[in-house]
């Protein structure tokens, strides 16, 4: 898929990785749609080429710079013309995803957006350091493509790119915010059960996106990674 479609990254370019990608983030619960997917991708749009605007307007996505996104960051996959049969074929579930990515995305583009610092211990390391990170951007983004890309990118591999199927981006919380921030949900909770030694307050790092609510934040980097995707 695109990596910006999911929690953030730079577009990917592969077609069967927005195909898996989108298995990931709910298709799989339906092969029809998968199948859709390959006749999509292979170029067979000959039914149902209504508009994309529209069939997005009638999802509740009616912001024009969110649809221009959420259509932009398809057009690697099936090319310049985005159709509500493309649309459909990712089904509403993939849909959602994709919109959250685009709006994040957004979000940090915009100026005025509230910056907060992290507060990063290496204990292994004996090393300490603080990012600055913008509203909504999260740690895999700021370790892969943010200004922690030279120093917190060394650190978190984030090999999944963000889809909650590894635990390479396994992080530490303070109690504090991992408090305020409340429990996991369930998939995360089934990765953080394969990270290397999980601890209570241990959270993927994908899933932690800056707020003002959590501004100072504090998270450990454990001293190993169990990466299961090799």
């Amino acid at each position: 898929m695109i990596q910006k479609y999911v929690i953030g990254g730079s577009f990917a370019t592969s077609k069967m990785c927005m195909a898996r990608r989108l298995i990931k983030a709910g298709t799989n619960k339906n092969p029809t749609i998968f199948n859709n997917l390959r006749r999509l991708i292979s170029g067979d749009t000959t039914s149902n080429n209504a508009g994309a605007e529209d069939y997005l307007d009638s999802l509740g996505y009616k912001d024009p710079k969110l649809q221009d996104g959420m259509k932009d960051a398809l057009k690697s996959v099936f090319g310049k013309k985005i159709t509500a049969a493309h649309l459909k074929s990712i089904g509403e579930t993939g849909l959602e995803a994709l919109s959250k990515s685009v709006e994040d995305q957004l979000m940090l583009q915009d100026e005025n957006a509230f910056v907060g610092t992290v507060h990063v211990h290496i204990p292994h390391h004996n090393f300490n350091f603080d990012l600055q990170m913008r509203e909504g951007e999260n740690l895999m983004t700021c370790a892969t493509e943010g200004n922690g890309k030279e120093v917190l990118g060394e650190y978190l591999e984030c090999a999944c790119g963000g889809n909650m199927s590894c635990s390479t981006c396994h992080i530490v919380l303070d109690e504090e915010t991992y408090n305020k921030l409340g429990p996991p949900c369930e998939a995360e909770i089934d990765m953080l059960d394969l990270a290397f030694e999980p601890t209570d307050t241990s959270r993927l790092g994908c899933q932690i996106a800056m707020c003002e609510d959590i501004d100072g934040l504090i998270i450990t980097i454990p001293a190993g990674v169990n990466n299961l995707w090799g």
